[in-house]
């Protein structure tokens, strides 16, 4: 989890409020946690006393809304700075960004959403909303086009193709344009 409340910490392991502060007060009194103040946050955070950070995270995923990165929403919302929500449950004219949305994480940094569902009958990956976020920038089409055909390869699907929905659609599919011409 790298730096994480005693909140952060009791989601994450699923312990009980009791349980969780008896927990991180043991190990900041033996060592192996340290509290430390973090910026923009309210709370403690501790972290781990041997715990380095990395000079620049250069991953690009599309994180499942189960993803444990995302997964305790408040949490999500201190890192990244956005909020995200699971809209299944959300009436189809009340969602905001789709019905199964997969945030983008490019770098460190939540650029983009997108809606995916897996066409088997056709053979293709249907993004049917992409939405950037505050965040993005000039890469936030060609980056997730990129995980977009490599996810559709792992699927066994031939292709990916992009509706219109979403401030973000034209140009990934535009990206996604580029990268077959390339092929």
């Amino acid at each position: 989890m790298g730096v994480a409340t005693e909140r952060d910490l009791r989601d994450y392991f699923r312990m009980g409020l009791a349980d969780a502060q008896r927990g991180v007060a043991e190990l900041v009194e033996a060592g192996e946690l340290t509290p430390v103040q973090v910026d923009g946050w309210d709370q403690v955070a501790y972290l781990a006393p041997n715990a380095q950070r990395p000079r620049a995270v250069k991953a690009n995923a599309l994180l499942s809304p189960f993803d444990n990165l995302i997964w305790f929403r408040e949490r999500a919302e201190r890192l990244f700075n956005i909020r995200i929500r699971l809209e299944i449950y959300t009436p189809a004219h009340k969602r905001t960004h789709g019905y199964y949305v997969l945030p983008f994480l490019q770098g460190e940094t939540i650029t983009a959403r997108v809606d995916l569902k897996a066409d088997r009958k056709a053979g293709v990956l249907r993004v049917l909303s992409a939405h950037r976020e505050p965040a993005a920038d000039a890469q936030t089409s060609a980056v997730p086009a990129v995980e977009l055909r490599l996810m559709a390869r792992w699927l066994g699907l031939a292709g990916v193709a992009v509706a219109t929905s979403g401030d973000l659609a034209p140009s990934l599919a535009l990206a996604l344009a580029d990268e077959i011409a390339s092929d």
